[in-house]
């Protein structure tokens, strides 16, 4: 037992197995494991796995948490409990200035975003597409509005355009990120085609009310 510092050269060794360690570098911290380097604290406090060398992906700040490799990578959650709750993964955002701030968001303020991104053969700074959450409203205690976005990239561009988007009210805009009916369908300079095809039966539109009120097409411009 020891009442004060203990000072080491670099490594802290296991003793029955000299291939795991933890190591201290420069303002960082490394932890080995069958002689390789698996994780590492970084002098910036970025938790890295599987590289001692932080880099931007989808942009060029650098996270907190990455992990790299070259096998199958990925993030596994898993919850076991006899009852129907989910895993989850929680985004949160605020407009406070220090940690643990619950200062109010605004209209339009995005929330939380998953980006797509792939080597161009420089970087894996550009994104191909993204998921983005957004304040769709007024918020207040309890009371937070808000709608979802899908981007895509387009060939020859480098970087994603809404597509679709599903608002506070549920309306469903393609096309469109301000839809004003249910399922509102916009193109900005090609034709507007809805397709319905089937490989092996019929095809159908069906439009139906919930009585037997009216239901139709209508054709028409904007005036």
């Amino acid at each position: 037992t020891s009442t004060g510092n203990v000072e080491i050269a670099q490594k802290l060794i296991h003793a029955g197995d000299t291939n795991t360690f933890l190591e201290f570098l420069t303002d960082t911290i490394c932890f080995d494991t069958a002689g390789s380097e698996r994780a590492r604290i970084d002098s910036s406090g970025r938790f890295l796995i599987g590289t001692s060398t932080s880099r931007g992906i989808g942009g060029t700040a650098t996270r907190r948490f990455q992990v790299e490799g070259t096998g199958n990578n990925g993030l596994s959650l898993t919850r076991n409990s006899a009852d129907n709750n989910p895993v989850f993964i929680s985004l949160g955002k605020s407009r406070g200035t220090s940690v643990g701030g619950t200062t109010i968001v605004q209209d339009n303020d995005d929330l939380g975003e998953i980006q797509f991104c792939g080597a161009d053969g420089v970087d894996l700074i550009t994104r191909a597409a993204t998921i983005r959450a957004k304040v769709d409203g007024t918020p207040g205690a309890d009371d937070l509005p808000g709608s979802l976005i899908f981007s895509t990239t387009a060939d020859g561009a480098n970087s994603p355009t809404d597509r679709v988007t599903i608002d506070s009210s549920g309306r469903v805009g393609i096309g469109t990120t301000s839809p004003d009916v249910d399922l509102h369908v916009s193109g900005a300079s090609s034709v507007v085609e809805i397709e319905s095809t089937s490989s092996s039966s019929s095809a159908r539109l069906t439009i139906k009310s919930a009585n037997d009120t009216y239901t139709g097409v209508h054709f028409g411009d904007d005036a």
